[in-house]
């Protein structure tokens, strides 16, 4: 058979994107096994620096290259085909990169590479340690994007610089003809969804925070190894603490993104995804104080250890949930099966075993655990059923032996703490964190136990109502903690005194306070007003601790700043969430043919036709594209006409998934006005016009149609620009046309010229009417004629939903503060 050579195709450069991933492979074995022998060896650890740094070189390249191929539209590469288009700005080209899974993976290799670059010289004692850790994340990571086949059974990671042709050849044609690419004009472009300034900046943020959580994991890891088991806190602390800030900032950034460009109208909806991200942070936190408590006092030393590896186990747990496609069918934020479920599922048990293998590393007995393990690990791609429950098994009965084993360990180190001490309380807070994260992964992973249990148990219906119930009083009994625990001191008993008046204090002006919000929001329910108390209670004992106790001085005040922070995020969301409303109602008639939950929450505009919504008079005033987007014109006037303004709320329609909205919001400083499209009418190919009929008219004269009724005011001269009209005589019919969708008026023209004469039509097919005029002689001097067609109506309409969110500037405000509160504390760890 005869080789096809192919014309127009870039190979260079994903030849160039095939070796680089090879090479970051290779470097990231080597580095860390150079690692492993580099404790006393300066030889090695150079070696081990160099081949890391190279590894990371070949992360960078790799990046640039995919970019690359993006950006100049080379869609001869499956990824940029699959994921990208000519008529994408740059900066959702940017967002191109990681919508698809290789590019995901690749942006936290990158994120992985800076770390690791910082780690060796900063690490200092603990590099040896740590770097190996580094080293087989990135090993596994870039395994995910090696795409070499093993034999006919198995393919190790899928390539982002996979040939289209080489993926499609059995299902086109097309790509066996060499001009193939002359044929493939355009990829199939970004999903709309991400197509926001937010998913440009949230995934890398998010993924920044993902990577951070392994630093703290390593010099765990290193410190069980090694048995230094309050050494590894200090170095490991202010890792900890960017992490929980990045990560933070993450999911929230996603929660902007949700309210902004989602159209379930919130910010936060417990989809599994956004659970998926959440669980990890919940873990990190509670780890953090935990550190604390044993850098202070030397106690919760096994807890401590579980929850900082448990915060990167859960970020791997995340990864295969998402990635697996386990949650297709229960979230819109999940990937499809690219055929690494069995790699993803490695990559979790590869790290869940690696705690297992330090502290038991004296112990004989790990071998019976330790070689069935590899064994099952080699086999899961291939066998995935069976060594998936293998696994399970083993994996489960190990971590219980983990903790037998850490507990014996560290069984010296044990003491009672004394319950008026600080470290008391920040337990019991690390523990009910722990119990939110405990309730969240259950639900989420109710696919996961489906699938391996086969079992047919049903995620929530209502899953915001489902979390709510367990989640808000969990939320209120940590508000109480973050309120009173910095009252108390590590390893000593506080002035009671002090401390009751500082309690008193507190409580009083959280009471007061309370009472003037709940006035002022408002709020009724007694469950939410206990809500309200405590998140307020929280603010004001953290202000008050800045003011009193550390007399103002901020570069201390990390931790109370992230609790008021904290505690402002609650009151927000609880009062945009419980004060929502939706504005918007059907009182036209004009919904007969929707639903009544639609005709209850949403209402119909006809095209420049006013309608009466609360205080305003809203106005669609058409719409215009802007690539594959259609932005609607909804103006909103006051009814005093104090006020005005305009919204453009967008949607991109698709054959295959229907109308995809984004909404639009005005701000206020105490409420937004949310609005989305929800309907629109189905566009009509052409027009069929019928009952042509001609008119004699004189102005006053009403014409009647099925239509509508045509009042003809009279004509004028009018004025067209262009040099072949100069010489033109130019008249112009004034209609008024009154019909279901409004009174409109429109202007058909009679062009008069020395050797010729025309009419101009006029279509108003949102109402089934057109015009044509005509200015003819007759006995006595000339007449105007009207010529009238009709047809059925396409009505110029939008379905729309209005939402009001009361104070929501307050989560907004809360994030950013604790946000700041991170930020500070991590500054003062560091110094």
């Amino acid at each position: 058979m005869d080789t096809i050579l192919y014309e127009g195709e870039h190979l260079f450069i994903g030849n160039l994107g095939h070796f680089l991933v090879v090479l970051a492979f290779v470097s990231a074995i080597a580095s860390g096994i150079l690692y492993l022998f580099s404790k006393d060896n300066k030889l090695n650890k150079n070696l081990a620096r160099g081949t890391f740094i190279l590894h990371a070189l070949s992360v960078f390249g790799i990046f640039i290259t995919l970019f690359v191929i993006i950006q100049n539209h080379y869609f001869e590469y499956q990824y940029a085909y699959q994921h990208s288009s000519r008529e994408l700005p740059m900066k959702y080209l940017v967002s191109c990169f990681w919508e698809g899974q290789e590019g995901s993976f690749l942006l936290w290799m990158v994120w992985n590479a800076v770390l690791g670059l910082l780690l060796i010289p900063f690490s200092k004692k603990w590099e040896s340690g740590v770097m190996p850790i580094m080293a087989l994340a990135q090993l596994v990571l870039s395994s995910m994007l090696l795409g070499i086949e093993v034999g006919d059974l198995y393919v190790i990671g899928s390539s982002p610089f996979e040939l289209l042709r080489v993926k499609m050849i059995d299902q086109a044609p097309i790509f066996s003809r060499p001009d193939y690419l002359n044929f493939i004009q355009d990829g199939t472009g970004l999903n709309p969804l991400l197509q926001n300034y937010w998913m440009v900046i949230h995934p890398p943020t998010l993924f920044l925070g993902f990577a951070l959580t392994i630093v703290p994991f390593a010099f765990a890891i290193t410190g069980l190894f090694r048995k230094y088991h309050r050494g590894w806190i200090k170095p490991a602390l202010p890792w900890a603490l960017v992490g929980g800030m990045i990560l933070g900032t993450g999911i929230i950034m996603g929660g902007f993104w949700a309210y902004e460009s989602l159209s379930f109208g919130g910010y936060w909806a417990w989809d599994p995804v956004e659970n998926a991200s959440l669980v990890p942070w919940l873990l990190l936190i509670a780890g953090i104080h935990l550190m604390l408590i044993k850098k202070v006092t030397n106690t919760a030393t096994i807890a401590a250890y579980i929850l900082v590896i448990a915060s990167f186990i859960l970020v791997l747990y995340a990864t295969f949930l998402t990635r697996s496609g386990v949650l297709g069918e229960t979230s819109v934020h999940s990937f499809t099966d690219l055929g690494l479920a069995g790699q993803l599922m490695q990559f979790v048990v590869i790290f869940i075993w690696l705690p297992i293998i330090a502290v038991t590393r004296n112990n004989k007995l790990r071998w019976g655990f330790g070689i069935p393990v590899i064994l099952f690990i080699l086999l899961l791609p291939f066998y995935k059923t069976v060594a998936f429950y293998m696994l399970l098994s083993l994996s489960l009965g190990g971590i219980v032996w983990f903790a037998i084993a850490l507990n014996k360990e560290l069984s010296s180190n044990a003491s009672e703490d004394n319950v008026w001490s600080r470290e008391f309380w920040m337990f019991i807070g690390a523990l009910i964190l722990v119990l939110s994260a405990v309730q969240v992964i259950v639900t989420t992973s109710i696919p996961v136990f489906n699938k391996v249990f086969g079992l047919n148990a049903a995620p929530p219906v209502d899953p915001v109502g489902h979390y709510n119930k367990y989640q808000l009083p969990i939320a209120i009994v940590i508000t109480i903690l973050t309120a009173i625990g910095q009252y108390f001191h590590y390893r000593k008993t506080p002035d009671k005194k002090r401390f009751k008046r500082d309690l008193l204090i507190v409580i009083g002006a959280a009471i007061a306070l309370t009472a003037f919000e709940a006035y002022i929001y408002p709020i009724r329910t007694p469950f939410y007003i206990l809500f309200l108390f405590t998140c307020t209670y929280a603010v004001v004992a953290n202000i008050w601790y800045v003011i009193s106790h550390l007399k103002g001085r901020l570069i201390l005040s990390g931790a109370s700043i992230a609790h008021v922070g904290f505690g402002l995020m609650l009151i927000g969301v609880l009062v945009s969430s419980a004060n929502k409303r939706v504005i918007t109602q059907d009182r036209s008639g004009l919904m007969s043919g929707f639903d009544e939950q639609v005709r209850r929450e949403n209402m119909l505009l006809m095209k420049d036709n006013p309608t009466l919504l609360g205080n305003y008079w809203v106005t669609y005033q058409g719409d215009s594209s802007h690539g594959p987007d259609v932005f609607f014109k909804v103006n909103y006037m006051s009814r005093d006409s104090q006020e005005s303004f305009t919204l453009y709320p967008n949607a991109q329609i698709s054959s295959n998934e229907g109308l995809m909205a984004n909404p639009d919001t005005r701000h206020y400083i105490t409420y937004d006005v949310y609005t989305h499209i929800t309907s629109i009418p189905k566009p009509v190919d052409s027009t069929t016009w019928e009952k042509v009929q001609e008119y004699v008219v004189q102005p006053g004269d009403t014409i009647q149609t099925s239509n509508g009724a045509v009042f003809f005011k009279g004509m004028e001269q009018a004025e067209m620009q262009g040099d072949k009209l100069k010489d033109a005589q130019v008249f112009k019919a004034n209609l008024v046309v009154q019909s279901i969708s409004g009174v409109k008026e429109v202007s058909p023209m009679y062009v008069l010229m020395p050797n010729t004469y025309f009419g101009i039509r006029e279509e108003m097919p949102e109402i089934g009417l057109r015009f044509l005029f005509e200015i003819r002689p007759d006995e006595e001097g000339a007449k105007a004629v009207l010529e009238i067609a009709e047809a059925k109506p396409q009505p110029k309409y939008i379905v729309m939903k209005a939402i009001i969110f009361p104070y929501i500037n307050l989560l907004w405000l809360g994030t950013i503060v604790m946000v700041i509160g991170f930020g500070l504390a991590a500054v003062q760890r560091l110094k």
